[in-house]
Formats: structure tokens, C-alpha cells, sequence
């Protein structure tokens, strides 16, 4: 899976949401063989983004809700549970 701008999507990433308004972090890469296990209809990220929480944002939208790389982060420094 991959931004707008054709950089790779991984957990740990720093983006923006809402057009550049609100900063996230990609907290879990949902590929199409993850669908079922997050109970979506299709891949996308989820995002922790404050005020928010946990966003879910399927890959179709991303030009449309505005996600855009904002630089690289550790993954190691997550703490997802899965869902």
C-alpha cells in the first residue's frame, strides 16, 4: 500500500489527516488479507490522531480524507493490540 505520492505506507509513520489539519501516526496497515481480521470492507490504515483516537481510513479515501507522509517513524515505539 502506498501514499498519493507513491512512498510506501508502514506502521510508525507521521502523516496528516483532514488535509494537512490534524497529525496521526499509522498505527496498523491493513492489507486486503487483514480485512476480515479488523471487521472492514476494505484495506487502509488506522491512524491515532488526538483529538480523535483511532481513525480508520480505507485506501480508497485517502486522496479524499487528505493522508499525506510526513516522515518515517519507529515502529518499534507502537503499542497496537490489534482489534
Amino acid at each position: 500500500m502506498t501514499y498519493l505520492d507513491g512512498i510506501e505506507v508502514m506502521a510508525g509513520d507521521s502523516v496528516l489527516i483532514e488535509h494537512g489539519k490534524t497529525p496521526g501516526v499509522i498505527v496498523a496497515v491493513v492489507e486486503t488479507e487483514r480485512v476480515a481480521e479488523f471487521n472492514v470492507e476494505e484495506s487502509g490504515v488506522m491512524v491515532k490522531a488526538e483529538p480523535f483516537g483511532l481513525v480508520y481510513m480505507p485506501a480508497s479515501m485517502f486522496g479524499d480524507q487528505g493522508l499525506s507522509f510526513k516522515s518515517r517513524g519507529l515502529k518499534s515505539n507502537l503499542r497496537w493490540s490489534g482489534p
